[in-house]
């Protein structure tokens, strides 16, 4: 499933079942089903024949089942049938069926008719809507399927499916195997679909879609393809499709094993709680996660849809076709699609840079990683709550991170045998952690066996410090480890976590980086001749922070285009920043760094640089610092634009058109007065027709025009959001919302929220109005006062954690404020913590920087605030 991002602002409450495991005592092996929605009652009826095996006489069958009315159950073994008896236990979403005798051990068929509902919630079998009609649709993962129909809903409870859908006329039906027949009735207003028997797989990977979707069709490899969405997005379909042939090729010539499900069907949900979910051979998407309007798409879009479908599709080996035995190994699923999906799209369109962006998830993941709140890789799991917090960017970024850096340790071929051989064993199968660094330690011939369960079991990243000094015609670099932190106290304190880290080094003199596994707490790596400089982390893939000299800081900034690769730019200046957040280096040490990267021209490099450059332009500069920050920061970035010019150039490299944007971005945000106009005139051209503009240059225009925007262009905005054509269009004028900076604008965008928005965007436009400086306080006790009501219509949404109530205050009375609502609440957890921690992060730099930050601006040629 790839997650929705929503800043780091996701929300999650404690309303889950209580959860309790399956006993193993009845194991599936075959599901009939029968559905036949009523999408105007927003009911269904189900009837199920489950052909199941009991492993000793019993006469009790403990099953899951949720908002499900059982009106018979019977169990047949042999020529007996019993009818069988009806317990809920609705805490623990489970059913149990008791026959009046024991059912003997072996095969058995156990046959319920039942009831249930279309819910609004955005999980189960649900109800979704368009403008014009209802659709019935499912989201299973990670423990809805019981809400659809009594099951064994665990993921090491493997069956086949067979799926027949009563709908009514004129309606299409999808699901996860291909249609074996189309008969009309039952009655003049129904037809019957079949589908054929599916391959073996988890309850929650069924899927089934009821409406009046259109596709457009292909194949590749000899499989069919479609992809699909309401009429009125139809036109919309042509370039997933492109995207999803080169991706399945890919696949195909990279795994030992083809495509195995026989056809493929993605299709676009008008109500979608995450982004995508990798049903299999049957992936459904949030509209804007698959659908591109191909004349006003940015690069940004067309990367972000492409790269959806490709973690999706690769799910259908990593996740459909090999699964995790339980939740707590989700990473064997989210964290190998992660990893795998960047590589059909850097085969298809390498000007898009894919390999910069891993290099960025990485920085984006160690710093996760270095709160102390946060989990391993491997976290238990037992409730549903419990499983849904694990879907988060640990699972997703981290996991992937690790498997990049013991790919390039162990070379991309040995680890592609590792990975082959680990998809044909446990193919139609269930495995955990070992199961997967035992085959890539057999492939590669290296101990990644005692090396991945270091990353994999413990919390926390590594901070290696690295010190070089030269003798005897060598370069020795000596070689520290402790556990990163973001909170000072902690970082000076230490702890004693120990990793088994391939450190890959390079010189001057190398032209291979020399990787060395330090397991140890201190060692020294030996290179042959006395380099004038060092990096520790070649490529910039290494899963740690390195903290080194002064002196060699300066050495690699001294000419740090022509020595270090893009991705190992990117991946020194995120660590020079993470040492800065930590305390270890002084802000004055990375704004001097940044001012050595005024001819950068990589668009990735310049964006690990504007990043920090934001958050202390909206969390850290005071109003008396604000006019010469902002002065150095046009200065910094003006010479950017002067060479690229304000307008895009015909057939221009993607990344630059990327890099304009976001330089301008940085540019409009610090007070430059030609970009600001100039943003102006994009947004009034949009609004006249979105095509009349170059696409990468309406989202900043856009956010930049919305905080100065006044009542008029807030009207303007909402009126257009109406007509909208797109689902690009829409959301480019709902976002916007949420950038606007007077306070009953900010007013009217809250209580639109929760009137005229729908609950697949409520997280988005509340989190938004979270991060708007002057919105979040009024956000903050519009939660307070309509909790129940964001708590029902976000509770399949939300499922990442509720830090971001607390994490967007830089201020301790309002964190506290935030923490003792969300604690009365009864919703906490780690996710409460991690907010907590963020704000705490922001409070605790704020107080050891800002005179350090005066100071430095001080000496800068651009102190008194002018260019």
């Amino acid at each position: 499933m790839k997650k929705l991002v929503l800043l780091p602002l996701l929300l999650v409450f404690a309303s889950f079942a209580v959860g309790q495991r399956l006993p193993q005592n009845v194991i599936p092996s075959h599901y009939q089903l029968t559905f036949g929605p009523d999408l105007k009652a927003a009911t269904f009826t189900g009837d199920e024949v489950m052909d199941v095996s009991f492993i000793a006489p019993r006469n009790k069958v403990t099953m899951n089942s949720a908002e499900i009315k059982i009106e018979k159950a019977t169990i047949t073994s042999g020529t007996q049938t019993q009818t069988a008896d009806v317990a809920y236990d609705e805490k623990s979403e489970q059913v149990t069926l008791t026959t009046p005798k024991p059912i003997p051990a072996g095969p058995a068929k156990i046959a319920i008719k039942y009831t249930g509902i279309l819910n609004d919630q955005l999980r189960g079998f649900y109800l979704s809507k368009s403008k014009t009609r209802n659709y019935a649709t499912t989201q299973f993962e990670n423990t809805d399927a019981r809400r659809a129909f009594p099951s064994f809903d665990e993921p090491a409870f493997k069956s086949t499916f067979d799926i027949t859908l009563i709908v009514d006329k004129g309606d299409t039906a999808f699901s996860n195997g291909r249609q074996l027949s189309d008969t009309p009735g039952p009655g003049p207003d129904k037809h019957t679909v079949k589908f054929a028997t599916t391959a073996k797989m988890s309850t929650y990977l069924v899927a089934m879609v009821v409406g009046d979707l259109v596709c457009q069709s292909g194949e590749v490899d000899g499989i069919p393809l479609r992809v699909c969405a309401t009429p009125d997005k139809a036109p919309l379909l042509g370039f997933s499709l492109e995207a999803t042939q080169h991706i399945v090729h890919f696949y195909n010539q990279y795994y030992g094993i083809k495509y195995p499900y026989g056809k493929l069907d993605q299709l676009g949900i008008p109500d979608f709680s995450a982004g995508a979910m990798e049903n299999t051979a049957a992936i459904t998407y949030r509209e804007t996660a698959l659908l591109i309007d191909e004349k006003t798409a940015t690069t940004n879009q067309r990367k972000q849809v492409a790269s959806t479908i490709a973690h999706e599709i690769a799910h259908q080996w990593f996740g459909d076709l090999v699964t995790m035995k339980w939740w707590d190994d989700i990473w064997l699923n989210e964290g190998f699609a992660t990893w795998m999906a960047p590589k059909p799209l850097e085969a298809w369109n390498a000007d898009w840079h894919f390999d910069l962006d891993e290099v960025q998830d990485t920085q984006e993941a160690l710093t996760l990683d270095a709160l102390a709140s946060t989990r391993p890789i491997h976290q238990p799991a037992d409730t549903p709550e419990e499983i849904a917090q694990l879907f988060d960017g640990i699972a997703y970024g981290k996991a992937a991170a690790v498997l990049r850096m013991i790919e390039t340790y162990v070379g991309p071929e040995n680890f592609r045998k590792g990975v082959n051989n680990y998809l044909e064993h446990h193919k139609y199968g269930n495995t955990e952690a070992k199961d997967f660094w035992t085959e890539i330690a057999m492939a590669s011939g290296k101990p990644i066996d005692k090396l991945m369960p270091t990353f994999v079991n413990q919390a926390g990243a590594p901070l290696i410090s690295a010190k070089a000094s030269c003798s005897a015609g060598k370069t020795n670099i000596a070689i520290s480890q402790r556990r990163l932190f973001i909170d000072p106290a902690l970082q000076q304190k230490g702890s004693s976590e120990l990793w088994q880290i391939p450190v890959c080094v390079k010189t001057a003199d190398s032209k291979t980086a020399q990787c060395t596994v330090v397991g140890e707490k201190q060692k020294t790596i030996s290179v042959n001749g006395c380099s004038p400089w060092f990096f520790a982390n070649a490529s910039g893939v290494g899963y740690y922070r390195t903290s080194y000299t002064d002196a060699d800081i300066a050495k690699l900034s001294a000419n740090v285009q022509a020595t270090l690769t893009p991705g190992e730019r990117i991946s020194f200046v995120g660590d020079e920043w993470a040492l800065v957040r930590n305390g270890e280096q002084s802000v004055a040490t990375f704004l001097n760094l940044a001012n050595g990267f005024k001819k950068e021209r990589s668009r990735a490099v310049m964006e690990q640089i504007l990043d920090p450059i934001e958050y202390l332009h909206e969390r850290i500069v005071t109003p008396e610092e604000r006019p010469a920050f902002e002065a150095w920061v046009r200065n910094l970035l003006q010479p950017v634009i002067q060479d690229l010019g304000m307008k895009p150039v015909p057939n221009e490299n993607p990344d630059q058109a990327t890099l304009r944007a976001g330089v301008m971005a940085q540019l409009g945000r610090n007070g430059d007065p030609q970009v600001l106009a100039y943003a102006r005139q994009m947004v009034d051209g949009y609004m006249k027709d979105p095509t009349s503009v170059p696409p990468s240059q309406v989202p900043f225009s856009f956010a930049l025009v919305s905080r100065q925007g006044d009542t008029a262009l807030y009207d303007a905005f909402l009126e257009k959001r109406k007509e909208a054509k797109t689902p690009s269009e829409f959301y480019r004028y709902q976002s916007s919302l949420t950038n606007f900076r007077d306070p009953a604008l900010v007013k009217r965008t809250l209580e639109l929220s929760l009137t005229d928005v729908r609950s697949q965007d409520l997280p988005q436009v509340l989190f938004g109005e979270f991060a708007n400086p002057a919105g979040r306080e009024m956000a903050l006790e519009f939660f307070k006062a309509n909790f129940d009501e964001i708590h029902k219509r976000t509770i399949a949404s939300l499922g990442g954690g509720f830090g971001g109530v607390v994490s967007n205050f830089c201020d301790a009375s309002k964190r506290d404020e935030a923490k003792q609502f969300l604690e009365s609440k009864n919703v906490g957890g780690r996710s409460l913590k991690l907010g907590v921690e963020r704000s705490n992060a922001c409070i605790n730099f704020k107080n050891q920087q800002s005179g350090k930050l005066d100071s430095w601006l001080k000496t800068q040629p651009t102190a008194n605030g002018g260019n």
